[in-house]
């Protein structure tokens, strides 16, 4: 396959701060001293809260390497910078740039593997990623397509991280500001005091639109050419200009074309899963496991074209199996071909209990705080998601002996959500966070990703000790009943599997104090509603 496949790794960088007319801010990156006119005074400002800021999105088509112990940080680097306010991140604007990239580099390309991250614009497990890969596989006419990505935390292993680093060379010492433009326009700038209310203000003045790429497209402009100086070994990088929303629509028509009934403006999982031909459709192509999505052509000709490759190049990448030890895994070659399953899957982890240590509280504890209205006393039903011996992805380091008296309601004070299992894990603290600390939690939320289990704050941070998540629980347990007493979200979340649009049982509310949303997939699933505290005497 390494002479028929393209190899991408994707990512976007940290974003680049760009300043007011008149008020350049520093792009954070500083190195060796910068040479200066002796008659100049360099000044700049330093803060991370701007209105205006460019997202380069990298993509690193490898030089595939003869043998696995040679570098994968070789080949082409080519980068878009995006204007975060009107080109934003999303998995069709990535799915662009990539077809892009693969048409000039191969137009006969046969099938491609993609390594990325797993952010939400990335992540192979989301719906939305799922149909632009589909978009991709479509418009290039692939025999296969491979999407991995990395376990969460472990972003460094993405090998496009690696040319960070180079492009950092290109914004260091120097700072950023967007043209200033006519005073109307400006001042319509000035009502808006974020890139949302920005977007907001921009839907019922769509000239506002224009008037902000005019004044962006300058900084575009620098920073394109300064990385286009740059090199990644001796491959000079590339830049090109940003996917335009008409290219996105365009590739969007594989979509229209296959599955008609489907609202591409509603690509969650909960309404994807009510599109039968969607579904048909992934069945007869697709191959979706945690970390990777992978999609090959079928046999059916009037579906699709005939391969390119032979049938023995088009094999589904295997899934981990351990060996007869259970304490190794067994090499690829052993494996390549046969029929697996995630059953031994890495992170498929129970919860890691500390020896010589008082069990701290659970949500599936009886003794769970019983004079506080609000916690999690015992679940009446054993059918609930955390009451089974279903493998977690706890974060095993984080085990340490928490206050049970912390996780009450009148202690929630904002969620985060699992990149994993995408449910709302409740924020606790004791004290009540003023602006600067609010501010803090929400900055460290923006750079670091969340799983069940995982300390919400790096452990350097001043408040990691007053300010936490639950860490002895997994993506398998459900949602916390003070999320829902607390009303820090939405109450529509079902409590097994995170969805929206859950209800509850109004007959088990009447025998029962507390009964948590549920969503009619888990209902078709045989699941059944998370109740506590029952009324009358307890059997």
């Amino acid at each position: 396959m390494r002479d028929d496949a393209l190899f991408f790794c994707c990512d976007d960088k940290a974003k680049v701060p760009v300043g007011e007319p008149n008020a350049p801010i520093s792009t954070g990156v500083r190195g060796k001293k910068t040479i200066a006119p002796v008659n100049t005074t360099l000044s700049a400002l330093d803060h991370d809260m701007s209105k205006a800021n460019l997202t380069p999105s990298v993509v690193l088509q490898c030089s595939i390497p003869k043998s696995a112990d040679k570098s994968f940080v070789r080949g082409q680097v080519t980068v878009a910078l995006n204007d975060s306010v009107f080109q934003s991140s999303n998995p069709f604007r990535h799915a662009v740039m990539l077809a892009e990239i693969a048409k000039k580099q191969d137009p006969e390309v046969k099938c491609i593997m993609k390594f990325t991250d797993g952010g939400t614009d990335q992540r192979n497990t989301l719906e939305a990623v799922k149909c632009a890969n589909i978009c991709i596989f479509k418009e290039l006419n692939l025999d296969m397509l491979i999407h991995g990505r990395c376990a969460p935390g472990h972003s460094y292993m993405n090998p496009a991280e690696r040319v960070m680093s180079v492009l950092n060379l290109g914004l260091q010492n120097c700072s950023l500001e967007r043209r200033e433009q006519m005073p109307e326009a400006e001042k319509n700038f000035k009502k808006c005091g974020s890139m949302a209310e920005t977007r907001k203000f921009a839907i019922k003045n769509p000239e506002v639109k224009g008037q902000w790429a005019e004044s962006i497209e300058p900084v575009q402009a620098l920073v394109r050419n300064r990385f286009t100086r740059l090199k990644l070994s001796d491959t000079r990088i590339q830049a090109i200009d940003p996917v335009s929303d008409q290219s996105i629509d365009i590739m969007k028509r594989h979509l229209r074309e296959l599955f008609p009934e489907m609202d591409l403006g509603k690509l969650q999982k909960v309404h994807t899963s009510k599109i039968a031909s969607y579904k048909e459709w992934k069945e007869s192509h697709c191959r979706e496991r945690h970390y990777t999505f992978q999609i090959k052509k079928c046999d059916n000709p009037d579906c699709c074209l005939p391969t390119k490759l032979d049938e023995e190049k088009l094999q589904w990448v295997p899934d981990p199996v351990l060996d007869q030890t259970g304490e190794h895994y067994e090499k690829y070659v052993t494996i390549k071909g046969r029929e697996t399953t995630e059953a031994d899957r890495p992170s498929l982890k129970p919860p890691v209990a500390v020896k010589g240590r008082k069990r701290t509280l659970n949500t599936d504890s009886a003794s769970a705080n019983k004079n506080t209205p609000d916690a999690d006393s015992a679940p009446v039903n054993t059918n609930a998601p955390d009451a089974d011996n279903t493998p977690t992805t706890a974060c095993a380091q984080s085990h340490e002996v928490q206050d049970a008296s912390l996780f009450t309601a009148q202690n929630a004070r904002m969620s985060v959500e699992c990149t994993e299992c995408s449910k709302p894990r409740v924020i606790y603290s004791k004290q009540k966070l003023s602006e600067r600390h609010n501010l803090t939690v929400v900055l460290a939320l923006s750079e670091f990703e969340y799983t069940c289990g995982a300390p919400v704050l790096p452990l350097t941070s001043s408040l990691s000790k007053n300010v936490m998540c639950r860490n002895n629980i997994g993506c398998a347990t459900h949602v916390e009943v003070p999320y829902y007493s607390s009303s820090i979200g939405r109450l529509d979340i079902c409590a097994n599997c995170g969805a929206q649009e859950a209800v509850v049982d109004a007959a088990l509310k009447a025998k029962f104090k507390t009964v948590l949303p549920i969503c009619d997939d888990c209902r078709n699933l045989g699941r059944e509603p998370i109740v506590y505290r029952p009324y009358g005497k307890k059997v």
